[in-house]
């Protein structure tokens, strides 16, 4: 925070022992009489900055901006922009760094806290960008995974069909077997009885032939 003011006084002397009390009083009391004393509000901001009055701190290098002294205004510039960039707010805070800078090519402080800020930005640039390409490759990876898993999954249900089709078609074979089988047992069985049955009538046809010549030899005993 720079505290140069454009003379030696009072509120800047008990602003450099640390007594920022003090020192705010006597500014305040120099602005209750005279409200357009840039060098005053620019003194009470620098007070109220150290005593993490930001709002205060704000305002007060607001009105003091009003001055036509280019080195003040300048000056102005620089606080508001530590002001802001304590609070997080990097753009605003850089914009006011350019204006300090413009009114005052020279200042170190100005430039390297605007090349600290924009470093910081870009570093933040960077990791977000590496964080976003890390989020678009493990997007990436899931959906190949998942592809990958579907993949496997058909081809899992797959496999369980083509064992439930291979096990139907031997299901049917071993059916068709036994029904072939049966089949086959049956005719033998039927050639088996019409090979008795055959037998039978051909033994039948014996019978009868033995008992018709016994007939006739009877007959013609009984003839004697």
């Amino acid at each position: 925070m720079s505290s140069t003011l454009l003379a030696q006084d009072e509120g800047l002397k008990a602003y450099q022992s640390g007594d920022y009390d003090n020192a705010r009083k006597y500014y305040e009391s120099i602005l209750s009489e005279k409200d357009e004393d840039a060098a005053a509000q620019f003194g009470l901001g620098t007070t109220a900055f150290q005593q993490q009055d930001l709002q205060g701190a704000l305002d007060a290098f607001q009105r003091a901006l009003e001055t036509d002294n280019a080195e003040l205004q300048s000056k102005a510039y620089y606080n508001i922009a530590n002001a802001l960039a304590s609070q997080q707010k990097n753009e605003e805070a850089l914009a006011f760094y350019r204006k300090s800078l413009e009114l005052d090519p020279s200042d170190k402080d100005a430039k390297h806290n605007y090349e600290m800020i924009r470093y910081q930005q870009q570093q933040q640039e960077q990791q977000q960008e590496q964080q976003d390409q890390n989020q678009d490759q493990e997007k990436q990876e899931q959906q190949e995974q998942q592809k990958q898993d579907q993949q496997d999954q058909e081809q899992q249900d797959q496999n369980q069909q083509n064992e439930q089709d291979q096990q139907e078609q031997r299901s049917q074979e071993e059916q068709q077997q036994q029904l072939a089988q049966e089949d086959e047992e049956k005719q033998q069985d039927l050639q088996h009885a019409q090979a008795i049955l055959d037998a039978l009538k051909k033994d039948e046809k014996v019978n009868q032939k033995r008992q018709m010549a016994k007939a006739r030899s009877k007959k013609l005993e009984k003839d004697w």
